[in-house]
């Protein structure tokens, strides 16, 4: 009898605890194809905090509510790559690196990339709906 109630009991508790808590967002792989920089002779508007030149400690950013938000990205180029995200610069991967992650406390609505040279740039939009996971190519 004891057996049976405590087989009830954790059953009851895997399933509250997979349907709620375990729930993960959908993952979504989306292959973003590189496209050749046009130079220009401004500042590059999809860039507006660049990488930080300086060792200035930036404040920590206020807690929201609701899930974090997480991008992923797969570099196959053998280029090292900036990442922007909402045009703030968020990393930097690594030629050939696999499964980097970006955790946000809010959404997005654009990642741009850019080769630190300057020679190639990827663009995509999206949202936090699902876990996004971009792989990025050179055409």
């Amino acid at each position: 009898m004891k057996k049976a109630v405590l087989f009830v009991f954790a059953a009851a508790i895997f399933f509250c605890t997979s349907n709620t808590f375990g729930q993960t967002k959908e993952k979504k792989s989306v292959d973003v194809n590189s496209a050749k920089v046009e130079k220009s002779r401004g500042e590059n508007p999809n860039i507006k905090q660049g990488r930080p030149t300086t060792d200035t400690p930036v404040a920590q950013p206020e807690k929201t509510r609701g899930d974090n938000c997480i991008l992923g990205f797969d570099n196959y180029t053998g280029y090292y790559i900036d990442v922007y995200v909402d045009g703030i610069y968020r990393g930097t991967l690594d030629p050939w690196e696999s499964e980097n992650r970006v955790t946000l406390s809010a959404g997005y609505k654009t990642i741009y990339c850019v080769t630190t040279g300057g020679t190639y740039e990827w663009k995509n939009s999206g949202n936090c709906e699902s876990y996004f996971y971009f792989k990025l190519k050179v055409n």
